[in-house]
């Protein structure tokens, strides 16, 4: 029997949730903020509307609308005010977040055998991480006070606005000195960090490649989409950028993994689409008909036809569509089904979208959010051997997903190979340890 108090002293490790719970967590905020500008919108609408039949009512009912007006605009003031002071909260909050996880990052302790593998390299990675480290902490002692200063400068200019608005101005000074801070930190970080990211990739990624087969690791080569996009597994786009990317030999099949980021001009800004993982498997035996996977806020692609299937946890996420109702059926079975709903289950990403047709399967991986892939954690909290386990995480996780690729293929067209070690029915898609972030 397991002894009480040492369970008691042991702390329990924070809840994961799953890519279900989080894509059906991101529809419920998505529809609150829908109906919040609805409130925003409608409520003005709805107080002129009762002024206005105040006036046609008679005496007493018509004062009696006129104190709901007045009830309605001072709560519509109130929601006005909270919202100008939880916007900037949350932008600033979301700041501070990622600079605590800069320095928090939680990751498993670097095995001996990866530093004896890597010795060189670790080394040689080490001195351009305490350079990279040294010249973070000089920016921070310059871009920060000069931030504060343009920020002071601000706060103090004369003539800016009325009297009526320096109550809101105080109230948005903890903001405005929050911004000044984190901002320029950000940037301090973002430029000896991002050349020791290069470096750090450069090095060992090539070498972390040779253990999952015979793949390369290839920089700035965007993939041809415009295909995926008119198909409709990806959406419609004017600019593709493109950080990383895997081509090569997995397992007997060919495969493309790139780190793809689609955006989409909206007036003067652009605003992005897509950002996450873009995988292509090529296969030996060619599918018949055409499956398509999508996440239920898309639109149909055209050409092609509903697939129902029963299963209303996988239907609550995904619409099926194809143009041959028995393959369609045939690759999702339920196993698949399962899979697809927790291969992505990292903490990373959202359920796939994906993409069956003739000799290829294509995943679409959406993240969670907006942290580049395959980047070592911080400088100043983790050596190059600790970054180094870290990145073999990422992999393992990534290469799980494959593992689900190929195994969709499998099951449909018998003969296909899977890596060695795997099995599709048994072995469940849990993110690796030492990759959970």
């Amino acid at each position: 029997m397991t002894d009480p108090t040492s369970q008691a002293g042991q702390k329990a490790e924070p809840r994961r949730y799953t890519a279900v719970e989080m894509r059906q967590a991101q529809r419920k905020v998505g529809r609150s903020g829908g109906c919040l500008m609805m409130a925003l919108f409608g409520v003005p609408l709805a107080i002129v509307a009762m002024v206005v039949m105040a006036g046609l009512l008679g005496p007493v009912a018509g004062v009696l609308l006129v104190m709901v007006a007045v009830v309605f605009g001072f709560f519509y003031n109130l929601l006005q005010t909270s919202l100008a002071l939880l916007i900037p909260s949350a932008i600033l909050a979301a700041l501070v977040y990622v600079i605590y996880r800069h320095y928090h990052l939680p990751v498993a302790a670097a095995s001996p055998e990866a530093g004896a593998r890597f010795a060189a390299e670790i080394a040689r990675l080490n001195t351009l991480r305490l350079e990279a480290a040294r010249d973070t902490r000089r920016r921070v002692m310059l871009y920060v006070p000069m931030g504060l200063a343009l920020a002071m400068i601000f706060l103090v200019m004369p003539s800016r606005g009325s009297k009526s608005g320096m109550l809101a101005e105080w109230l948005l000074v903890p903001f405005l000195l929050g911004f000044a801070i984190a901002v320029p930190w950000l940037i301090a970080l973002s430029i000896p960090g991002g050349r020791y990211a290069k470096a750090f990739k450069r090095e060992l990624m090539p070498l972390l490649l040779r253990r999952h087969g015979e793949l390369r690791y290839v920089e700035g080569a965007v993939p041809a989409v415009g295909d995926l996009t008119a198909k409709g597994l990806l959406p419609r786009y004017d600019q593709a950028e493109i950080d990383d990317a895997i081509a090569g030999r997995y397992a007997g099949y060919e495969l493309r993994l790139s780190e793809l980021e689609l955006e989409r001009k909206s007036g003067k800004n652009n605003s992005t689409v897509f950002n996450g993982l873009l995988l292509t498997l090529a296969v030996d035996t060619p599918f018949l008909g055409t499956t398509m996977v999508l996440d239920k806020s898309r639109t149909a692609p055209s050409g092609l036809m509903p697939v129902r299937l029963e299963d209303p946890r996988f239907a609550s996420i995904y619409d099926v569509y194809g143009n041959d109702q028995v393959e369609a059926r045939t690759v999702l079975t339920p196993a698949v089904m399962e899979r697809l709903l927790s291969m992505a289950d990292g903490g990373d990403f959202f359920p796939p979208s994906c993409l069956v047709e003739r000799d290829s399967i294509t995943f679409a991986v959406a993240q969670t959010g907006t942290r580049l892939l395959f980047e070592p954690p911080s400088l100043q909290a983790h050596d190059a051997a600790t970054q180094l386990q870290y990145l073999e995480g990422e992999l393992a996780l990534v290469f799980r997903l494959v593992d689900a690729m190929i195994a969709m293929h499998v099951a449909v067209k018998p003969g296909g190979v899977m890596p060695v070690g795997t099995s599709f029915s048994e072995r469940p898609a849990e993110p690796p340890s030492d990759a959970s972030h």
